[in-house]
């Protein structure tokens, strides 16, 4: 899926949010993001850009991708929220504003499947 720069800054943006939405910065959390940064083809001086970014400029470029680019955001989000292994409930209500405001049709549980769902602890 292609993105443009300003659409991978927001999404970063966001999932940025996600990350910092339980108190706690997991080492999961950061190798994953590092790890998308990479693929985005993002050098570690965007991460500055990603942090000034307002988080609701970034939601309103989200509500602007096409069809297929907010399904593969959506999938990005629900990664993060569970790739430390617990649901936090902070991170699914960013999850669950974001999809409402941008209109994305994919729920948590469709992304991640009943067997991550039950797997993950809850906080």
């Amino acid at each position: 899926m292609e993105f443009t720069y300003q659409e991978k800054i927001a999404i970063m943006r966001i999932l940025l949010d996600i990350i910092h939405a339980d108190g706690i910065i997991d080492e999961r959390e950061t190798f994953f993001f590092n790890k998308l940064k990479e693929r985005f083809g993002l050098e570690d001086t965007d991460y500055q850009v990603v942090k000034e970014k307002n988080s609701l400029i970034a939601l309103a470029q989200v509500k602007l991708l096409n069809e297929g680019q907010k399904e593969e955001f959506s999938k990005l989000m629900s990664k993060m929220i569970i790739v430390d292994d617990d649901i936090n409930a902070n991170e699914v209500a960013i999850y669950d504003v974001v999809a409402d405001f941008c209109n994305i049709g994919l729920s948590l549980e469709a992304n991640i499947g009943e067997d991550k769902l039950q797997s993950c602890s809850k906080s």
